[in-house]
Protein backbone atom coordinates (compact mmCIF):
# COMPACT_ATOMS: atom_id res chain seq x y z
CA UNK A 1 0.00 0.00 0.00
CA UNK A 2 1.42 3.58 -0.99
CA UNK A 3 -0.48 6.29 0.03
CA UNK A 4 0.64 10.05 -0.85
CA UNK A 5 -2.64 11.77 -0.75
CA UNK A 6 -2.62 13.90 2.27
CA UNK A 7 -2.40 12.83 5.79
CA UNK A 8 -3.94 9.31 7.17
CA UNK A 9 -4.90 9.04 10.45
CA UNK A 10 -5.19 5.98 12.02
CA UNK A 11 -5.47 4.04 15.51
CA UNK A 12 -3.91 0.86 15.93
CA UNK A 13 -2.18 -1.80 18.78
CA UNK A 14 1.20 -1.61 17.29
CA UNK A 15 3.59 0.25 14.54
CA UNK A 16 6.38 -2.09 13.51
CA UNK A 17 9.25 0.24 11.55
CA UNK A 18 10.55 -1.86 8.80
CA UNK A 19 8.60 -4.57 5.98
CA UNK A 20 11.85 -6.71 5.93
CA UNK A 21 11.60 -10.35 6.66
CA UNK A 22 11.45 -9.40 10.33
CA UNK A 23 9.46 -6.52 10.69
CA UNK A 24 6.43 -8.54 8.60
CA UNK A 25 6.66 -11.58 10.64
CA UNK A 26 6.48 -9.61 13.70
CA UNK A 27 3.26 -8.05 12.40
CA UNK A 28 1.67 -11.16 11.12
CA UNK A 29 2.25 -12.89 14.63
CA UNK A 30 1.05 -9.60 16.21
CA UNK A 31 -1.83 -9.77 14.01
CA UNK A 32 -2.62 -13.70 14.89
CA UNK A 33 -2.73 -12.66 18.51
CA UNK A 34 -5.53 -10.37 17.64
CA UNK A 35 -3.31 -6.75 17.39
CA UNK A 36 -4.13 -4.13 15.30
CA UNK A 37 -0.64 -3.39 13.05
CA UNK A 38 0.19 -0.65 11.19
CA UNK A 39 3.74 -0.98 9.22
CA UNK A 40 5.48 1.76 8.19
CA UNK A 41 8.23 0.88 5.34
CA UNK A 42 10.91 3.69 3.86
CA UNK A 43 10.84 2.44 0.86
CA UNK A 44 8.92 -0.98 -0.54
CA UNK A 45 8.59 -4.15 1.10
CA UNK A 46 11.49 -6.31 1.30
CA UNK A 47 13.39 -3.36 -0.23
CA UNK A 48 16.67 -4.22 2.61
CA UNK A 49 18.76 -7.06 3.12
CA UNK A 50 16.01 -9.62 3.24
CA UNK A 51 15.78 -9.48 -0.67
CA UNK A 52 19.60 -9.67 -0.89
CA UNK A 53 20.97 -12.37 0.47
CA UNK A 54 22.37 -15.48 -0.10
CA UNK A 55 18.97 -17.33 0.91
CA UNK A 56 21.14 -20.28 3.33
CA UNK A 57 20.58 -21.54 6.72
CA UNK A 58 22.63 -23.29 9.38
CA UNK A 59 21.74 -24.61 12.82
CA UNK A 60 26.20 -24.42 13.62
CA UNK A 61 26.76 -21.47 15.80
CA UNK A 62 29.73 -20.72 18.00
CA UNK A 63 27.87 -21.02 21.28
CA UNK A 64 25.22 -22.95 23.11
CA UNK A 65 22.83 -19.61 23.08
CA UNK A 66 22.80 -19.04 19.09
CA UNK A 67 23.15 -23.01 18.18
CA UNK A 68 20.33 -23.40 20.75
CA UNK A 69 18.06 -21.01 18.85
CA UNK A 70 18.86 -21.65 15.45
CA UNK A 71 17.79 -25.15 16.08
CA UNK A 72 14.08 -24.11 16.66
CA UNK A 73 14.27 -21.21 14.16
CA UNK A 74 15.30 -23.29 11.34
CA UNK A 75 12.48 -26.12 12.68
CA UNK A 76 10.20 -22.87 12.26
CA UNK A 77 11.74 -21.89 9.09
CA UNK A 78 11.28 -25.17 7.54
CA UNK A 79 7.68 -25.14 8.02
CA UNK A 80 6.76 -21.36 6.49
CA UNK A 81 5.77 -23.09 3.19
CA UNK A 82 2.82 -24.63 5.11
CA UNK A 83 1.67 -21.94 7.27
CA UNK A 84 2.30 -19.03 4.46
CA UNK A 85 1.03 -21.23 1.72
CA UNK A 86 4.31 -19.87 -0.27
CA UNK A 87 6.78 -22.55 -1.18
CA UNK A 88 9.98 -21.43 0.60
CA UNK A 89 12.00 -24.35 -2.12
CA UNK A 90 13.84 -25.79 0.76
CA UNK A 91 16.66 -28.00 0.10
CA UNK A 92 19.00 -29.32 2.75
CA UNK A 93 22.35 -29.56 0.83
CA UNK A 94 24.43 -28.93 3.83
CA UNK A 95 26.97 -26.57 5.12
CA UNK A 96 30.68 -27.56 4.00
CA UNK A 97 33.53 -25.95 5.54
CA UNK A 98 37.25 -26.22 4.56
CA UNK A 99 40.05 -25.80 6.86
CA UNK A 100 43.58 -25.26 6.18
CA UNK A 101 45.22 -24.65 9.47
CA UNK A 102 45.47 -28.08 11.58
CA UNK A 103 44.09 -25.51 14.79
CA UNK A 104 41.50 -24.79 12.62
CA UNK A 105 39.85 -28.43 12.15
CA UNK A 106 40.56 -28.80 15.78
CA UNK A 107 38.72 -25.76 16.83
CA UNK A 108 35.72 -27.20 14.82
CA UNK A 109 36.18 -30.77 16.59
CA UNK A 110 35.80 -29.26 20.21
CA UNK A 111 32.68 -27.41 19.18
CA UNK A 112 31.28 -30.65 17.56
CA UNK A 113 32.07 -32.67 20.90
CA UNK A 114 30.99 -29.72 23.45
CA UNK A 115 28.75 -28.41 21.81
CA UNK A 116 26.76 -29.86 18.78
CA UNK A 117 26.62 -33.43 18.95
CA UNK A 118 25.38 -33.07 22.65
CA UNK A 119 22.29 -31.08 20.96
CA UNK A 120 21.56 -33.31 18.64
CA UNK A 121 23.46 -31.13 15.58
CA UNK A 122 26.46 -33.02 15.03
CA UNK A 123 28.95 -32.08 12.44
CA UNK A 124 30.88 -35.02 10.15
CA UNK A 125 35.17 -34.20 10.08
CA UNK A 126 36.14 -35.26 7.12
CA UNK A 127 40.08 -35.91 5.92
CA UNK A 128 40.98 -35.11 2.80
CA UNK A 129 40.67 -38.26 1.08
CA UNK A 130 36.96 -38.26 2.36
CA UNK A 131 36.68 -34.59 1.35
CA UNK A 132 38.62 -35.27 -2.37
CA UNK A 133 36.19 -38.90 -2.09
CA UNK A 134 32.74 -36.92 -1.41
CA UNK A 135 33.31 -33.44 -3.21
CA UNK A 136 35.58 -34.31 -6.12
CA UNK A 137 34.79 -30.34 -7.99
CA UNK A 138 37.00 -28.89 -5.18
CA UNK A 139 40.65 -28.46 -5.54
CA UNK A 140 42.29 -30.13 -2.30
CA UNK A 141 45.53 -28.63 -2.41
CA UNK A 142 46.51 -26.77 1.28
CA UNK A 143 43.33 -28.22 2.41
CA UNK A 144 43.92 -30.05 5.63
CA UNK A 145 40.21 -31.45 6.26
CA UNK A 146 36.70 -30.40 6.50
CA UNK A 147 33.61 -30.17 8.26
CA UNK A 148 29.81 -30.99 6.93
CA UNK A 149 26.69 -30.33 8.86
CA UNK A 150 24.26 -31.91 7.13
CA UNK A 151 21.35 -30.15 8.51
CA UNK A 152 21.76 -26.83 6.92
CA UNK A 153 20.66 -25.60 4.01
CA UNK A 154 19.01 -23.04 1.13
CA UNK A 155 15.32 -21.91 0.45
CA UNK A 156 13.87 -18.94 -1.84
CA UNK A 157 13.63 -15.76 0.05
CA UNK A 158 11.39 -13.71 -2.08
CA UNK A 159 8.40 -16.85 -1.31
CA UNK A 160 8.93 -16.21 2.23
CA UNK A 161 8.80 -12.37 2.20
CA UNK A 162 5.73 -12.28 0.00
CA UNK A 163 4.40 -15.27 1.88
CA UNK A 164 4.06 -13.10 5.28
CA UNK A 165 3.26 -9.73 3.31
CA UNK A 166 0.24 -11.47 1.99
CA UNK A 167 -0.83 -13.41 4.99
CA UNK A 168 -0.64 -9.98 7.09
CA UNK A 169 -2.84 -8.03 4.68
CA UNK A 170 -5.23 -10.61 5.07
CA UNK A 171 -4.92 -10.46 9.02
CA UNK A 172 -5.85 -6.59 8.40
CA UNK A 173 -2.06 -5.53 8.99
CA UNK A 174 -1.86 -2.07 7.43
CA UNK A 175 1.73 -1.60 5.07
CA UNK A 176 2.73 1.60 3.62
CA UNK A 177 5.37 1.87 1.70
CA UNK A 178 7.73 4.66 1.20
CA UNK A 179 6.32 5.72 4.37
CA UNK A 180 9.48 6.79 6.55
CA UNK A 181 9.09 7.47 10.24
CA UNK A 182 9.46 11.00 11.33
CA UNK A 183 8.85 10.77 14.83
CA UNK A 184 7.64 9.18 18.05
CA UNK A 185 5.78 10.34 20.38
CA UNK A 186 6.21 10.33 24.32
CA UNK A 187 4.25 11.14 27.04
CA UNK A 188 4.48 10.09 30.62
CA UNK A 189 7.27 7.55 29.60
CA UNK A 190 5.41 5.16 27.34
CA UNK A 191 4.86 5.51 23.34
CA UNK A 192 1.64 7.08 22.49
CA UNK A 193 1.74 7.57 18.78
CA UNK A 194 4.11 7.24 15.65
CA UNK A 195 4.10 9.09 12.35
CA UNK A 196 5.39 9.32 9.03
CA UNK A 197 5.49 12.17 6.32
CA UNK A 198 2.00 10.71 5.36
CA UNK A 199 0.66 8.78 8.29
CA UNK A 200 -0.48 9.22 11.98
CA UNK A 201 -0.53 6.68 14.43
CA UNK A 202 -2.15 6.12 17.45
CA UNK A 203 -0.60 3.67 19.70
CA UNK A 204 0.82 2.22 22.34
CA UNK A 205 3.72 -0.02 20.98
CA UNK A 206 6.27 0.41 18.36
CA UNK A 207 8.53 -2.03 17.04
CA UNK A 208 12.34 -1.18 15.41
CA UNK A 209 12.69 -3.82 13.07
CA UNK A 210 14.75 -1.95 10.40
CA UNK A 211 17.69 -4.08 9.95
CA UNK A 212 20.63 -2.09 9.35
CA UNK A 213 18.89 1.11 9.87
CA UNK A 214 17.43 0.20 12.97
CA UNK A 215 20.23 1.70 15.17
CA UNK A 216 20.06 4.95 13.06
CA UNK A 217 16.20 5.26 13.51
CA UNK A 218 16.17 4.84 16.96
CA UNK A 219 18.39 7.35 17.96
CA UNK A 220 17.21 9.71 15.62
CA UNK A 221 13.62 9.31 16.69
CA UNK A 222 14.32 8.41 20.83
CA UNK A 223 17.69 9.08 21.22
CA UNK A 224 18.25 5.55 22.13
CA UNK A 225 22.15 4.15 21.33
CA UNK A 226 21.86 0.78 20.58
CA UNK A 227 25.26 -0.47 18.85
CA UNK A 228 23.58 -1.83 15.51
CA UNK A 229 26.20 -0.84 12.48
CA UNK A 230 25.76 -1.62 8.64
CA UNK A 231 28.57 -3.12 6.92
CA UNK A 232 28.00 -3.34 2.86
CA UNK A 233 28.70 -7.07 1.40
CA UNK A 234 28.78 -7.88 -2.09
CA UNK A 235 27.18 -11.03 -3.70
CA UNK A 236 27.46 -12.30 -6.78
CA UNK A 237 25.89 -14.97 -9.56
CA UNK A 238 26.47 -17.58 -12.94
CA UNK A 239 24.86 -18.18 -15.57
CA UNK A 240 23.47 -21.88 -15.23
CA UNK A 241 25.53 -24.85 -15.13
CA UNK A 242 24.86 -28.47 -14.90
CA UNK A 243 24.69 -29.85 -11.35
CA UNK A 244 28.19 -29.73 -10.13
CA UNK A 245 28.29 -28.29 -6.29
CA UNK A 246 26.26 -30.57 -3.82
CA UNK A 247 26.74 -28.58 -0.88
CA UNK A 248 26.87 -24.76 0.35
CA UNK A 249 30.99 -24.51 0.73
CA UNK A 250 32.68 -21.74 2.83
CA UNK A 251 36.69 -21.65 2.80
CA UNK A 252 37.84 -20.93 6.36
CA UNK A 253 40.66 -19.24 5.39
CA UNK A 254 39.81 -16.83 2.50
CA UNK A 255 36.18 -16.23 3.62
CA UNK A 256 34.62 -17.63 0.09
CA UNK A 257 31.54 -19.17 0.12
CA UNK A 258 29.81 -20.56 -2.62
CA UNK A 259 27.05 -23.31 -3.85
CA UNK A 260 24.82 -23.63 -6.23
CA UNK A 261 21.08 -23.12 -7.18
CA UNK A 262 18.53 -25.71 -8.10
CA UNK A 263 18.62 -23.32 -11.55
CA UNK A 264 22.30 -24.43 -11.54
CA UNK A 265 23.48 -21.01 -10.98
CA UNK A 266 26.76 -20.61 -8.84
CA UNK A 267 25.89 -18.27 -6.42
CA UNK A 268 29.04 -16.92 -3.73
CA UNK A 269 30.73 -13.94 -2.39
CA UNK A 270 34.11 -13.61 -0.38
CA UNK A 271 34.80 -10.76 2.27
CA UNK A 272 37.02 -8.34 2.28
CA UNK A 273 38.28 -5.52 4.74
CA UNK A 274 36.11 -2.96 5.48
CA UNK A 275 32.63 -2.21 3.99
CA UNK A 276 31.49 -0.79 7.03
CA UNK A 277 28.55 1.94 7.19
CA UNK A 278 26.33 2.92 4.89
CA UNK A 279 28.20 2.37 1.62
CA UNK A 280 26.39 3.08 -1.42
CA UNK A 281 24.38 0.05 -2.61
CA UNK A 282 27.10 -1.35 -5.85
CA UNK A 283 30.28 -3.19 -6.57
CA UNK A 284 33.53 -2.96 -6.94
CA UNK A 285 36.26 -4.57 -9.28
CA UNK A 286 38.25 -5.32 -6.72
CA UNK A 287 35.17 -7.58 -5.10
CA UNK A 288 34.67 -9.21 -8.53
CA UNK A 289 37.67 -10.06 -9.64
CA UNK A 290 39.05 -11.40 -5.76
CA UNK A 291 36.15 -13.56 -6.27
CA UNK A 292 36.31 -14.55 -9.26
CA UNK A 293 40.01 -15.74 -8.61
CA UNK A 294 39.11 -17.52 -5.27
CA UNK A 295 36.38 -19.27 -6.57
CA UNK A 296 38.04 -20.65 -9.81
CA UNK A 297 41.41 -21.26 -7.35
CA UNK A 298 38.84 -23.71 -5.29
CA UNK A 299 36.77 -25.09 -8.26
CA UNK A 300 38.96 -25.17 -11.26
CA UNK A 301 36.16 -26.20 -13.33
CA UNK A 302 34.14 -22.99 -13.00
CA UNK A 303 36.72 -21.15 -15.07
CA UNK A 304 34.95 -20.15 -18.21
CA UNK A 305 31.63 -19.70 -17.07
CA UNK A 306 29.79 -16.19 -17.09
CA UNK A 307 29.17 -13.58 -13.97
CA UNK A 308 25.20 -12.60 -15.16
CA UNK A 309 24.47 -10.02 -12.08
CA UNK A 310 26.58 -8.94 -9.21
CA UNK A 311 24.87 -7.27 -6.25
CA UNK A 312 25.21 -5.54 -2.59
CA UNK A 313 23.10 -5.56 0.70
CA UNK A 314 23.86 -4.40 4.22
CA UNK A 315 24.68 -6.65 7.66
CA UNK A 316 23.52 -5.51 10.64
CA UNK A 317 26.23 -5.98 12.75
CA UNK A 318 26.14 -5.77 16.83
CA UNK A 319 29.40 -6.01 19.17
CA UNK A 320 29.02 -9.50 19.71
CA UNK A 321 27.45 -11.02 16.48
CA UNK A 322 24.33 -11.66 18.04
CA UNK A 323 20.73 -10.19 17.86
CA UNK A 324 18.87 -8.38 19.97
CA UNK A 325 15.34 -8.48 20.88
CA UNK A 326 12.86 -7.29 23.30
CA UNK A 327 13.19 -3.88 25.55
CA UNK A 328 15.38 -2.34 27.89
CA UNK A 329 14.18 -1.14 31.58
CA UNK A 330 15.37 2.35 30.61
CA UNK A 331 13.50 2.64 27.54
CA UNK A 332 9.61 4.38 27.69
CA UNK A 333 7.21 1.46 27.91
CA UNK A 334 6.21 0.26 24.69
CA UNK A 335 9.45 0.40 22.89
CA UNK A 336 10.46 -2.97 21.26
CA UNK A 337 13.44 -3.60 18.95
CA UNK A 338 14.56 -6.77 16.99
CA UNK A 339 17.39 -6.41 14.75
CA UNK A 340 21.12 -6.70 14.75
CA UNK A 341 21.62 -10.48 13.31
CA UNK A 342 24.47 -10.23 11.59
CA UNK A 343 24.22 -11.65 8.42
CA UNK A 344 21.38 -14.22 9.98
CA UNK A 345 18.23 -12.03 9.89
CA UNK A 346 15.88 -14.24 7.32
CA UNK A 347 16.90 -18.03 9.15
CA UNK A 348 16.59 -16.95 12.37
CA UNK A 349 14.28 -13.90 11.99
CA UNK A 350 10.56 -15.77 11.84
CA UNK A 351 11.28 -17.63 14.76
CA UNK A 352 12.36 -14.57 16.83
CA UNK A 353 9.67 -12.72 15.35
CA UNK A 354 6.91 -15.01 16.88
CA UNK A 355 8.85 -14.87 20.04
CA UNK A 356 8.72 -11.18 20.21
CA UNK A 357 4.97 -11.57 19.82
CA UNK A 358 4.50 -13.76 21.86
CA UNK A 359 6.33 -11.22 24.90
CA UNK A 360 4.86 -8.15 23.64
CA UNK A 361 1.44 -9.57 24.04
CA UNK A 362 1.50 -11.52 27.20
CA UNK A 363 4.80 -9.85 29.10
CA UNK A 364 6.57 -12.86 29.78
CA UNK A 365 10.18 -13.52 28.41
CA UNK A 366 10.69 -16.82 27.23
CA UNK A 367 13.52 -18.39 28.55
CA UNK A 368 15.26 -18.49 25.12
CA UNK A 369 15.02 -15.10 24.27
CA UNK A 370 16.11 -13.46 27.89
CA UNK A 371 20.12 -14.01 27.01
CA UNK A 372 19.07 -11.38 23.76
CA UNK A 373 17.90 -8.84 25.34
CA UNK A 374 19.41 -5.42 24.87
CA UNK A 375 20.59 -4.94 28.48
CA UNK A 376 23.42 -7.34 27.81
CA UNK A 377 25.39 -4.20 26.31
CA UNK A 378 25.09 -1.98 29.17
CA UNK A 379 25.91 -5.40 31.86
CA UNK A 380 28.42 -6.58 29.88
CA UNK A 381 26.76 -10.32 29.23
CA UNK A 382 27.71 -10.15 25.73
CA UNK A 383 26.82 -13.71 23.60
CA UNK A 384 30.04 -13.78 21.39
CA UNK A 385 29.74 -15.58 18.35
CA UNK A 386 32.51 -16.29 16.21
CA UNK A 387 31.38 -18.39 13.24
CA UNK A 388 29.78 -15.36 10.39
CA UNK A 389 30.39 -16.13 7.47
Amino acid sequence: MSEGRGLISLTADAVVIGAGIVGLATAYYLARRGFSVVVLEKSYVGSGSSTRNAGRYRVHFGNRENTEFAIRAIRKLESLSGELGWNGVFERAGYLWLARRKEVLEHYGKLNEQLWKPMGVPVQILTVDELRDRFPYINTQGIVGAIFGPQDGAFHHDYLVMGYYERSLDLGVKVFEYSEVKNIGIENGRVTSVSSGDVFVRTKNVIFTAGAWTGEVMKRTLNIDIPIKPARREIGITEPVRPLINTYVIDTETNLYVGQTMRGEILGSVELEGGEGFLPYGNTFTWLTTWARETVKLIPSLRNIRVMRIWSGYYEMTPDHSHVMGRSSTWPEGVYVLSGFSGHGFMLGPYAAELLARYIADGVVDPIMKPFLPDRFATGNLIKELLVI
